[in-house]
């Protein structure tokens, strides 16, 4: 069980994504909040804290949390959209400061969608620059990928692309969309996905990844459309490893405490072997009514081997 803490040390952003999920507001927290909030984690015996949501790399104080975080032997991790790592004395300050891994947000291999999302300009030139040098700083990268309509038809071309041109990524996370909490225009609701039309990219992308001996993980993801790679669910991996999350918001929600997992789910859900370990869809009735269900048969054995591979069982 690895139980982890995310802190947002600012919301203000040098990006602009249509579909963010914690738009800027200008709040920040002080460099002692954060050496309170660090204290705590280590309290609750958690593993990991993650430096996040946006955009963690404008605040002055980053190097010494993670550097004080390390001290008291918490593991650490960024996630970030990269701009301020293009410059590779930036990264390098983070690297001696012993950041351990960094979750680049990339959403296309195609230069023009990527910055089309981001609504900021050249942002996919300064995101391979960060690649570059976070790795050169021997940072570990992870690739976090939102799902939209712009990407649907391709996250499998960029899962190829990023290894290809950086071998050593060997995680990547596809997170589906929060519409609940992003911008209410017009472009923003034209980001919301199919579900069925992201599916085979989406597969196909996790057939690559196994055959590269790389790892993944899907957030908020329906089990009946990642059939044969269920085990990669978050949702589902904290369901039937007990885990908690506390996530510390820089709005009205402050402190959030996670410990269920499941949604609201389609009557037709009942009729599904996978559905004692399926999170379903976060706010489906509102932003995705039209989405289709696939209940799934399966055996005793192989809803088993499932959870086995989950634990780390060998089945």
């Amino acid at each position: 069980m690895a139980n982890i803490w995310y802190i947002q040390v600012n919301r203000h952003c040098n990006n602009a994504c249509h579909f963010c999920s914690n738009p800027s507001n200008g709040n920040n927290i002080s460099y002692e909040r954060g050496i309170e909030l660090l204290d705590d984690f280590k309290q609750r015996w958690y593993a990991w804290v993650i430096f996040t949501w946006w955009e963690p790399t404008l605040s002055p104080d980053l190097p010494k949390w993670i550097e004080y975080s390390k001290k008291i032997w918490l593991w650490n991790r960024m996630i970030s959209n990269w701009m301020m790592c293009a410059n590779p004395e930036f990264i390098q300050r983070l690297s001696d400061s012993w950041l351990e891994l960094i979750h680049f947000s990339v959403y296309s291999c195609f230069d023009k969608v990527h910055d089309f999302l981001t609504d900021t300009p050249w942002s996919w030139k300064k995101l391979m620059m960060s690649i570059t040098n976070a790795l050169n700083s021997w940072i570990r990268v992870q690739i976090n990928t939102v799902i939209n309509h712009y990407n649907e038809n391709h996250l499998d071309k960029t899962v190829q692309f990023l290894t290809k041109t950086f071998p050593p990524i060997t995680h990547f996370v596809w997170n589906n969309l929060d519409p609940e909490m992003m911008r209410k225009t017009d472009t923003a609701w034209s980001t919301l996905p199919s579900f069925d039309k992201f599916k085979l990219s989406l597969n196909n992308a996790m057939d690559y990844l196994d055959s590269t001996w790389r790892t993944y993980r899907a957030e908020k993801m329906p089990l009946c459309y990642i059939r044969g790679h269920e085990w990669c669910s978050t949702e589902t991996r904290k369901m039937v490893k007990e885990e908690e999350r506390i996530v510390y918001f820089l709005d009205f929600r402050e402190q959030i405490h996670e410990t269920q997992w499941e949604h609201e789910k389609k009557d037709e859900c009942k009729k599904c072997d996978l559905n004692i370990i399926c999170s379903w869809i976060y706010e489906r009735k509102k932003y995705f009514p039209k989405e289709n269900v696939y209940p799934q048969k399966l055996t005793k054995d192989e809803l088993i081997k499932i959870i086995n591979t989950i634990k780390g069982v060998i089945n």
